[in-house]
């Protein structure tokens, strides 16, 4: 599916529907490309409300809605966004989340590659980054997109009642510490721009 740009609360609502007619058998294993009108910042499902500057998104026209999928804030703006929603048995997700996610990943790089985007694989990591903040793109996870060390791709997953959802974002244009304008941690901005990149950066040429 390609549902071009919705507001946030509305992308959630359509991968809940997605997710709920997929474990009654309604419809098979999605894909769903998707944008974000307006720009939207995402919480991950146990991040903290407080990580959002809430009065700077209010005066910045930033929407702001919370993901059913883990990890840290995105700002979707600039991106293409997918989600993969599929029964926890079929193949394509089957087995740990790593091991989904490095099955899925490699699917993406293969389609990066297409588009002549230069890109690898990240190593599995083990454990978790203690100095990561309230940023997505600040740490690779598992198996994630990166391009000359930094990421490109950022993916969560749900699993929950039989069904699995992956978020993933990719960043085309644009400075990618814009984020750092709505937390409340006030992050630092060239620590953001040191550790993820986009398209453009990584082609040197704009992708619509």
């Amino acid at each position: 599916l390609n549902t071009h740009h919705l507001d946030g609360a509305t992308n959630m609502a359509i991968d809940e529907a997605i997710s709920r007619a997929v474990v009654a058998g309604l419809v098979p294993p999605t894909l769903r490309f998707f944008g974000w009108q307006p720009a939207c910042l995402s919480l991950g499902q146990a991040q903290p409300g407080g990580d959002v500057d809430r009065k700077a998104c209010r005066l910045n026209g930033i929407d702001v809605v919370r993901r059913p999928t883990g990890g840290r804030a995105i700002l979707h703006t600039d991106e293409l966004t997918y989600s993969v929603i599929a029964p926890d048995g079929d193949p394509r997700i089957a087995g740990t989340i790593v091991e989904s996610y490095q099955r899925l990943s490699a699917g993406l790089l293969k389609g990066l590659n297409l588009m002549g985007v230069p890109t690898q694989q990240a190593d599995r990591v083990d454990g978790h980054d203690q100095d990561q903040g309230p940023v997505c793109f600040e740490v690779p996870s598992h198996y994630e997109i990166v391009f000359g060390g930094k990421k490109l791709v950022g993916s969560a997953q749900m699993r929950k009642a039989g069904v699995v959802l992956q978020h993933g974002t990719l960043p085309l244009h644009g400075d990618i510490a814009r984020i750092t304008r709505y937390l409340s941690s006030q992050p630092d901005p060239d620590r953001v721009r040191g550790r993820a990149t986009t398209v453009e950066a990584a082609i040197g040429r704009a992708i619509d």
